[in-house]
């Protein structure tokens, strides 16, 4: 069903980045609409307080009222026990929710110290809803944490960051969601001068600062319209493949995920597929005795190639059934994938002839030089070669599928 221009969907930065992210937890989150299964991450959690926590002492600030260290630190306690919710994940196994908690106590006071008495410019809004108008009639919109003015058309939009890591200087100079923010600033405001594009990386006290230029907002609105024209493109086609990354460990909707659900359904609750194959929940075991016996036959230097290639066999024909591309076991996860090669015709095949005859006939052979399976794959891949081209000379080849498992360590 075609989108209709009445009802064209408000985009964000955050929602155009779950479809870079995962076009499946897309689908999802903004297409079905679906609450997610698991709770929130603890680090989003403490991102969470930290911001509620400055966006309170600012609003105080606005009213001359300058808070104390201890009342700021009584507030994020507050906070935190109030909003705390027993479904939050701590997703790091060495770390605890207090390890976190103490953390976020760290940043807010580091940053009280750093800024106070908070009067180096007047805060002119707080969480701020910013509309932005793209061409192609897109709109979008953006929350900046605080937008200040700092004098005659120079403005500030301040990011709170709880991040582990201060990202380079090009990073923030290329930025989409603060080129966003300027981008709304400059369309809400039209005397601005001068816009000072501050990241608060608040774990390490550190600012990174940026700003944009005509050339840079024009070539940031060019690649989010064309964003936006795919996400539209793969609604239409209600395409939305999955994409495994170490963001899913993060994931709100992994056990909504074909790649993670059989991690958290039990044997009852997951189908087999068929009498001649296994269930999602034995792959994932599966994926745990492979790596068993694979070790095993490294330190012992037992002969267990037979072992090895069943459990394999298993694999492959379970991620052929379920369509699964990768499976999660407890410490590792098996990816699978399927390479295509290419065999030419023996010399005194009469196939060769006929492949060398056609190849000189359609005017190819010097592309070539030389009959290599790796030239000749390398050909029917380029453009060069129409397809008509490529149709003939495919015909007199041998391919074959070769299935692979690759095995990574969580």
């Amino acid at each position: 069903m075609r989108i209709s221009r009445l009802s064209m969907p408000l985009y964000s930065h955050s929602r155009l980045g779950t479809y870079e992210n995962c076009p499946f937890q897309y689908k999802l989150r903004y297409v079905n609409k679906i609450k997610p299964i698991l709770g929130n991450s603890i680090e989003s959690f403490m991102g969470s307080m930290v911001h509620d926590s400055l966006e309170w002492l600012y609003k105080l600030a606005q009213d001359s009222n300058i808070i104390t260290k201890a009342t700021l630190l009584e507030k994020y306690e507050k906070l935190w026990n109030e909003n705390w919710d027993e479904t939050i994940r701590v997703i790091k196994k060495d770390l605890t929710a207090d390890n976190f908690k103490e953390t976020g106590q760290t940043c807010l006071e580091m940053y009280y110290d750093r800024y106070h008495p908070f009067d180096q410019a007047i805060t002119i809004g707080l969480e701020e809803r910013m509309m932005i108008e793209l061409p192609e009639n897109k709109k979008m919109q953006g929350y900046i944490d605080r937008l200040d003015k700092i004098g005659d058309g120079h403005f500030a939009v301040h990011d709170y960051k709880t991040s582990n890591r201060v990202p380079p200087q090009n990073k923030a100079d290329k930025d989409r969601q603060l080129g966003l923010y300027a981008l709304a600033v400059h369309q809400r405001y039209p005397e601005v001068k001068k816009i000072d594009l501050i990241w608060h990386y608040v774990r390490f006290d550190e600012e990174v600062r940026s700003t944009r230029d005509e050339k840079q907002l024009d070539s940031m609105i060019s690649s989010t319209v064309s964003l936006i024209n795919v996400i539209e493109a793969a609604t239409e086609r209600k395409e939305f493949p999955t994409k495994t990354s170490i963001l899913c460990n993060w994931c709100e909707y992994k056990a909504q995920c074909p790649e993670y659900s059989h991690q958290y359904a039990s044997q009852k609750e997951m189908p087999t597929l068929s009498t001649t194959t296994i269930s999602a929940v034995q792959a994932a075991e599966t994926v745990d005795k492979l790596i068993e016996l694979k070790e095993k036959k490294k330190n012992l230097s037992l002969d267990m190639d037979a072992m090895v290639e069943t459990l394999e066999s298993k694999l492959l024909n379970y991620s052929k059934e379920s369509g699964h591309t990768t499976v999660f076991g407890k410490d590792y996860k098996a990816s699978f994938s399927t390479t295509e090669s290419v065999k030419i015709p023996g010399k005194k095949d009469l196939k060769r002839y006929e492949l060398e005859s056609s190849l000189k006939e359609l005017e190819l052979w010097d592309d070539l030089q030389e009959m290599s399976p790796y030239k000749l794959k390398s050909m029917l891949k380029s453009e060069r070669w129409s397809e008509e081209q490529k149709k003939t000379i495919s015909s007199y080849l041998d391919k074959t599928e070769n299935p692979r498992i690759s095995l990574k360590k969580l």
